[in-house]
C-alpha cells in the first residue's frame, strides 16, 4: 500500500492545453506570448494546414521544444498519428504543459474528441482557449460557418486578437456576435499583452468539463487549399509588393491567408496577409525561405510560374 502510494505521489501530471482560432486569428502569437510570459516546462505540438511549416519555424527561433505535424488535419486525417504523438510526448519529454496549436481549419470539437481517447490519470485536459479575429467574424460566419462555429462554441474561453486599434463599439460588436455562437463564453477583448501573468497563469488551471457537441468531421469536405514555396527571393522591395498587391485583389484565386519568411533586397522578412490587412516585418536570417498560400479556388499553374521565377 505504501509503496503504491509513493508510486502515486511520484507521477508527473501532463496538462494538455488546445489553442484554436481561424486561419490568421493569432494563435501563434498568443503561444509565443504565454511561453514568454510563464516559465514552465512546455512543449508545442503544432499541426499546420500547408505543405511546409511556417509558424514551428518561427517558433524555434525563441523556443526548441517544437514537435511538428503538417500535410494533413489532426481532427480527421490524422488521428491515428496524433494520439501517437500525444503518447510519445507524454511519455518521453514529459512536460508540465502541451500547448496543441491545430490547423486554422480543423474542428476544434473534434480535436478534443481525440485528446479524450487518450486521456489517462496522468494526463489533464484544460478549457481550450480559441482566439478570435474581429476583423473576420461576418466573413467566416458566412463562408467557413461549419468549422468557424465550432470553434466557438466549443471552448468556454474565448480571447479576441487585433483589438489595439478597434473602438469600444467595434469590440462590443465583435463580442456581442461571439455571445450569440456562445452564450456561455468568457470573452477577452484587451491585447495580450495587456494581460498580467496571474491571468495567464488561471488559463493553466481552467479544467475542460468535457461539454462539447462532438462534429463528425469524415464528411466535411472543404474547398479550402494550399501552395507553398521554398527557396525564393526578391532583389526589390517594390517587386514583392506587386506580386502581395495582385495576390490580395484576387487575381490568383480567393486566398484568405498568406505567410512566411524570405530574403528582400539582402534583409529577411516575415509576410503575413489575413483577408484584406497585409503585414511586412523585418526578422533574424532563417535556415531556409517559405510561403504558403490557402484559399479558394486557387490558380495554381499562375502562382507556380510566378514564384518558380523568384528561385
Amino acid at each position: 500500500m505504501e509503496g503504491g502510494k509513493a508510486d502515486w505521489l511520484l507521477r508527473v501530471i501532463m496538462k494538455i492545453l488546445v489553442v484554436s482560432g481561424f486561419l490568421g486569428a493569432g494563435k501563434t502569437t498568443f503561444i509565443e506570448k504565454m511561453t514568454n510570459k510563464l516559465k514552465r516546462d512546455f512543449v508545442i505540438l503544432e499541426n499546420e494546414y500547408g505543405e511546409v511549416g511556417i509558424d514551428g519555424d518561427l517558433l524555434k527561433k525563441d523556443y526548441d521544444k517544437i514537435w511538428e505535424m503538417t500535410e494533413g488535419c489532426i481532427c480527421c486525417s490524422m488521428k491515428s498519428n496524433f494520439a501517437n504523438s500525444v503518447m510519445t510526448i507524454a511519455n518521453s519529454l514529459d512536460p508540465e504543459v502541451l500547448i496543441v496549436e491545430p490547423t486554422g481549419v480543423g474542428m476544434l470539437s473534434s480535436v478534443l474528441d481525440n485528446i479524450k481517447k487518450v486521456q489517462y490519470d496522468r494526463i489533464k485536459i484544460l478549457e481550450p482557449v480559441t482566439i478570435v479575429d474581429p476583423n473576420c467574424i461576418d466573413k467566416y460566419s458566412k463562408e467557413f460557418e461549419e468549422i468557424f462555429v465550432d470553434q466557438i462554441k466549443s471552448s468556454k474561453f474565448v480571447v479576441v486578437s487585433k483589438t489595439s486599434n478597434m473602438t469600444k463599439e467595434e469590440i462590443k460588436r465583435a463580442r456581442d456576435s461571439i455571445l450569440k455562437i456562445n452564450p456561455k463564453a468568457i470573452v477577452n477583448t484587451e491585447e495580450f499583452s495587456s494581460y498580467d501573468d496571474i491571468w495567464w497563469e488561471e488559463i493553466l488551471e481552467l479544467k475542460w468539463d468535457d461539454e462539447i457537441d462532438y462534429k463528425d468531421t469524415s464528411a466535411l469536405r472543404s474547398n479550402i487549399d494550399n501552395i507553398a514555396f521554398k527557396n525564393i527571393s526578391f532583389d526589390e522591395l517594390y517587386i514583392f509588393e506587386s506580386y502581395m498587391s495582385a495576390i490580395m485583389r484576387g487575381r490568383f484565386g480567393n486566398i484568405i491567408r498568406a505567410k512566411g519568411f524570405l530574403p528582400i533586397n539582402g534583409a529577411w522578412a516575415k509576410v503575413d496577409i489575413v483577408g484584406e490587412r497585409y503585414t511586412l516585418e523585418k526578422i533574424d536570417a532563417m535556415a531556409e525561405s517559405k510561403l504558403v498560400l490557402i484559399g479558394k479556388d486557387l490558380n495554381k499553374e499562375e502562382l507556380k510560374l510566378l514564384f518558380n521565377s523568384c528561385k
